[in-house]
């Protein structure tokens, strides 16, 4: 799953420091004008990676670790030691714009085809006062390759590969002053590693704007379909004696989506105005079998949602005091509608036994300022104000107790300074506090109520006070990064299982180290390596009555590792390989740490060789080339016996082709 670093990267320093990035400001700018940690993960990277999704992708990076429980590609992604609930802490975007659901529900992942995808910009620790709630691990902004004026090139590829996986994949580019298109379309199917485990996915993703010295505007969309089938977890006798069956063999889910937005920025003298108005729509279905009662506990779901959301944005670059400044100000504003149905078969899902019904709207105004202390010295200081109203019924139960609305209005701020030591290091610290709102599915529990019926139970937001210190040091040949953090969380957000519902946890901490490092020995060789150590604990109070003070909070692993390298062997030949450590971490569903023993750590090592044969790009990889077994995700049976697990894939190798044009 390694994105092979070019071997020539290290030899262009200059160029990847001049480098534009968006997230850390909402508007471009050059990398090294935020003060605050930031890496960027750039196109030839992506290009020429083994990975074929992007949490395969970023589970290369320091402080990142994936998940996967399902046998889709939309793998949880862990920023920072979240756990369980991973998905609704690391806010992922795409082209500055939020994907996280209001639901439970994983992002959508693999509705990015990767040939899209112009560069990933992780901002550690940060993005609450510009994006919002479920920013607390960080944010990730996956960033569009848009037409460029002159532009004109196609590719078509494909792939072919163990578990009888398939891919084919297109795109197009054209531009010619003021107009400029891209295309992007992908169709990818397999049987996956489990039976009762297959996967068809198709995407197309577009671009089509103007562009001109007055700025850019545009029109931007995607469309999505997927049908999986869900095999269920293995017992941990069954992990033994039939790794790859299915404890649900007629499980499966579909989803289909759907997003458009308009998008214009505007250079209106030295200020520049960024509008952007988007629209995203989903319709996903499930079906969970009951396998011990002749079918009495059958479920499908079908649930539908949709949001609107509004950015306006205005940057005021000035100068005082003969120091550069630059004022941000910005206004968000979003609006949730989602419709639950949920019955024993589709044939009776007109007469549901729940209709949940929720809304969500959210209006935010942020400010940030970044001012130039020193030619050395640069001050960040940001603020967000938020007004969340959420409300959820089910139409079905008439109590009161299955209705409710909420109004929270909370807060985020952030004060960060980066100093240059020289001209190739500098340092940096931020303080600042995140929250996040509960979702729907954390709000609503359908057998949580006193007659093991519907309930609604609206909870506080999340918040964490948040510190970081760190030092950056960039030069020709080496790159490196070491942070440390500390997150002291009040009301994190949990599912209780003795009650069927969410609860907010008494206070918990989130503290590590991370360290990421490359190397360019030669223009043909260049090797990397990060670490990773969390410590992730309740600080105290106790949960259904058990004391869990000093406890570790399950599915946080206390070490990761990452190595590899690139090497160019010849001329248009790159070789990459890549080796993963994960460390022990507590299975899920265990709070209280009284299981007798922990998710083991485990290590995959992977490698891929790649040549340019003129307009042809060759790709041949192996995956946990070592043939390793292990879980990424288990949690412990309701009894606290034993376990259940997701077996993850053994050896397994990808051929692919591009053909460019």
């Amino acid at each position: 799953m390694f994105a092979a670093a070019v071997a020539m990267a290290c030899a262009t320093a200059q160029a990847q420091e001049d480098a534009v990035v968006v997230t850390a400001t909402r508007f471009a700018e050059r990398a090294l004008e935020a003060p605050i940690g930031m890496t960027v993960i750039g196109a030839e990277r992506i290009r020429n990676s083994t990975a074929r999704t992007l949490p395969e992708l970023l589970a290369q990076e320091a402080g990142i670790v994936v998940r996967d429980n399902t046998g889709s590609p939309d793998w949880q992604v862990d920023l920072r030691g979240f756990g369980a609930t991973a998905d609704q802490n690391t806010l992922v975007l795409l082209d500055g714009q939020p994907l996280n659901e209001i639901e439970l529900v994983p992002v959508r992942w693999s509705s990015i085809p990767l040939d899209s995808v112009e560069r990933i910009e992780i901002l550690r620790g940060s993005g609450a006062v510009l994006y919002g709630g479920g920013a607390s691990g960080g944010a990730i902004n996956v960033i569009t390759r848009a037409p460029r004026s002159g532009e004109r090139s196609a590719s078509l590829g494909a792939a072919a590969g163990s578990y009888r996986t398939r891919e084919l994949r297109a795109g197009a580019k054209m531009a010619a002053a003021p107009f400029g298109v891209s295309l992007n379309a992908n169709d990818f199917s397999s049987d996956n590693y489990r039976e009762n485990n297959r996967l068809e996915q198709q995407n197309l993703g577009g671009d089509v704007r103007t562009f001109g010295a007055w700025g850019h505007a545009g029109v931007k969309f995607g469309l999505e379909n997927q049908s999986l089938q869900l095999p269920g977890a293995r017992s941990a006798a069954q992990l033994e004696t039939d790794r790859r069956g299915a404890s649900t063999p007629r499980d499966f889910a579909t989803r289909d989506g759907a997003r458009a937005s308009v998008f214009g920025s505007f250079n209106l003298g030295p200020a520049e105005l960024a509008v952007d108005l988007g629209w995203r729509d989903s319709v996903r279905t499930a079906s969970q079998k009951d396998y011990f009662f002749g079918g009495l506990f059958d479920i499908y779901v079908d649930t539908r949602t949709d949001v609107w959301t509004l950015s306006p944005r205005l940057r005021l670059p000035y100068q005082w005091l003969g120091r550069r400044h630059n004022l941000v100000l910005g206004m968000d504003a979003d609006d949730w509608n989602y419709e639950s149905r949920r019955a024993g078969s589709l044939e009776t899902l007109g007469a549901p036994n729940a209709l949940i019904l929720a809304t969500q709207r959210n209006q935010a105004l942020y400010l940030q300022h970044n001012s130039e202390l020193s030619e050395a010295t640069k001050l960040t200081l940001g603020a967000r104000q938020q007004r969340v109203t959420m409300s959820a019924r089910d139409l079905v139960n008439p109590a009161a107790y299955a209705a409710g609305e909420k109004l929270s209005t909370p807060r985020a701020w952030e004060i960060a300074l980066r100093h240059a030591l020289t001209p190739a290091s500098a340092v940096y610290g931020k303080v600042g506090e995140s929250f996040r709102v509960a979702t729907v599915d954390e709000s609503y529990s359908q057998f949580g109520g006193p007659f093991f019926d519907a309930i609604v139970t609206l909870l506080e937001p999340q918040t964490s006070r948040q510190r970081e210190l760190g030092v950056e040091h960039r030069t020709g040949r080496w790159r490196a990064r070491a942070s440390a953090y500390h997150y002291d969380l009040q009301n994190e957000i949990h599912f209780f299982a003795p009650t069927f519902t969410n609860i907010n946890l008494p206070p918990t901490l989130r503290r590590g180290l991370e360290l990421d490092v490359s190397f360019a020995f030669s223009r043909s060789l260049t090797l990397f390596a990060n670490a990773s150590g969390v410590q992730a604990r309740f600080r105290e109070g106790t949960i259904g009555g058990v004391d869990v003070a000093g406890k570790t909070i399950p599915l946080v692993p206390r070490r990761t590792a990452n190595t590899g390298l690139a090497w160019q062997p010849a001329n248009r030949t790159t070789v990459s390989a890549v080796a993963r450590y994960v460390g022990e971490q507590r299975y899920d569903n265990d709070q209280a740490n009284t299981f007798p023993s922990r998710m083991p750590s485990y290590w995959t090592a992977d490698v891929q060789i790649a040549r340019e044969i003129g307009k042809l790009f060759v790709r041949f990889a192996i995956n946990n080339a070592f043939d390793r077994r292990y879980y990424s995700y288990a949690i412990r049976n309701a009894a606290g016996t034993s376990f259940n697990a997701y077996p993850q894939r053994e050896r397994n190798v990808l051929l692919s082709a591009e053909y460019r044009m």
